[in-house]
Protein backbone atom coordinates (compact mmCIF):
# COMPACT_ATOMS: atom_id res chain seq x y z
CA UNK A 1 0.00 0.00 0.00
CA UNK A 2 1.20 3.49 -0.83
CA UNK A 3 1.97 5.92 1.98
CA UNK A 4 1.53 9.69 1.96
CA UNK A 5 4.70 11.28 0.60
CA UNK A 6 5.64 8.38 -1.71
CA UNK A 7 6.37 9.28 -5.35
CA UNK A 8 5.27 7.45 -8.48
CA UNK A 9 5.80 7.90 -12.22
CA UNK A 10 3.05 7.18 -14.74
CA UNK A 11 4.14 4.34 -17.05
CA UNK A 12 1.38 4.22 -19.67
CA UNK A 13 -0.78 6.53 -21.74
CA UNK A 14 -3.76 6.42 -19.37
CA UNK A 15 -2.36 9.22 -17.18
CA UNK A 16 -0.33 12.33 -18.07
CA UNK A 17 3.38 11.58 -17.86
CA UNK A 18 5.19 12.95 -14.86
CA UNK A 19 5.94 12.34 -11.22
CA UNK A 20 3.09 12.16 -8.72
CA UNK A 21 3.19 12.46 -4.92
CA UNK A 22 0.77 10.46 -2.79
CA UNK A 23 -1.28 12.95 -0.77
CA UNK A 24 -4.04 10.68 0.49
CA UNK A 25 -4.75 6.98 0.98
CA UNK A 26 -8.28 6.34 2.17
CA UNK A 27 -10.25 4.04 -0.17
CA UNK A 28 -8.39 5.23 -3.28
CA UNK A 29 -4.91 6.67 -3.60
CA UNK A 30 -4.90 10.42 -4.20
CA UNK A 31 -2.00 11.61 -6.35
CA UNK A 32 -0.78 15.15 -6.96
CA UNK A 33 1.36 15.71 -10.07
CA UNK A 34 4.53 17.47 -8.89
CA UNK A 35 6.93 17.13 -11.83
CA UNK A 36 6.91 16.79 -15.61
CA UNK A 37 8.14 13.76 -17.56
CA UNK A 38 11.74 14.98 -17.25
CA UNK A 39 11.48 15.27 -13.46
CA UNK A 40 11.41 19.09 -13.43
CA UNK A 41 9.26 20.44 -10.61
CA UNK A 42 5.83 21.76 -11.61
CA UNK A 43 3.04 23.34 -9.61
CA UNK A 44 0.05 22.01 -11.54
CA UNK A 45 -2.52 21.39 -8.82
CA UNK A 46 -3.53 18.35 -10.90
CA UNK A 47 -5.01 15.62 -8.71
CA UNK A 48 -5.85 12.03 -9.68
CA UNK A 49 -7.63 9.42 -7.59
CA UNK A 50 -6.82 5.82 -8.45
CA UNK A 51 -7.59 2.47 -6.83
CA UNK A 52 -4.54 0.71 -5.32
CA UNK A 53 -4.73 -1.94 -8.06
CA UNK A 54 -4.41 0.73 -10.78
CA UNK A 55 -1.51 2.34 -8.90
CA UNK A 56 0.34 -0.98 -9.06
CA UNK A 57 -0.40 -1.43 -12.79
CA UNK A 58 -0.12 2.08 -14.25
CA UNK A 59 2.60 3.63 -12.04
CA UNK A 60 6.09 2.78 -10.85
CA UNK A 61 8.00 4.13 -7.84
CA UNK A 62 9.95 7.32 -8.56
CA UNK A 63 12.47 9.58 -6.87
CA UNK A 64 11.31 12.72 -5.10
CA UNK A 65 11.97 15.59 -7.56
CA UNK A 66 12.85 17.85 -4.62
CA UNK A 67 15.79 15.79 -3.35
CA UNK A 68 19.38 16.66 -4.01
CA UNK A 69 21.01 19.96 -4.91
CA UNK A 70 21.12 21.07 -8.51
CA UNK A 71 22.97 24.34 -9.26
CA UNK A 72 21.05 24.77 -12.52
CA UNK A 73 17.73 24.33 -10.71
CA UNK A 74 18.77 26.80 -8.01
CA UNK A 75 19.69 29.47 -10.56
CA UNK A 76 16.51 28.86 -12.59
CA UNK A 77 14.35 29.16 -9.46
CA UNK A 78 16.14 32.36 -8.39
CA UNK A 79 15.65 33.93 -11.83
CA UNK A 80 11.99 32.94 -11.91
CA UNK A 81 11.48 34.44 -8.46
CA UNK A 82 13.18 37.65 -9.54
CA UNK A 83 11.00 37.82 -12.67
CA UNK A 84 7.79 37.42 -10.66
CA UNK A 85 8.95 39.95 -8.08
CA UNK A 86 9.40 42.61 -10.80
CA UNK A 87 6.27 41.62 -12.66
CA UNK A 88 4.19 42.09 -9.53
CA UNK A 89 5.17 45.75 -9.33
CA UNK A 90 5.03 46.63 -13.04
Amino acid sequence: MADAGDHYRATGDDYPSGVYRVVGTLDDVTLLRVADADGRREHTGEIRRVPPSVLAEAFEPAEDPDTGFSPVRAVRNALQGLYWQFRRFL
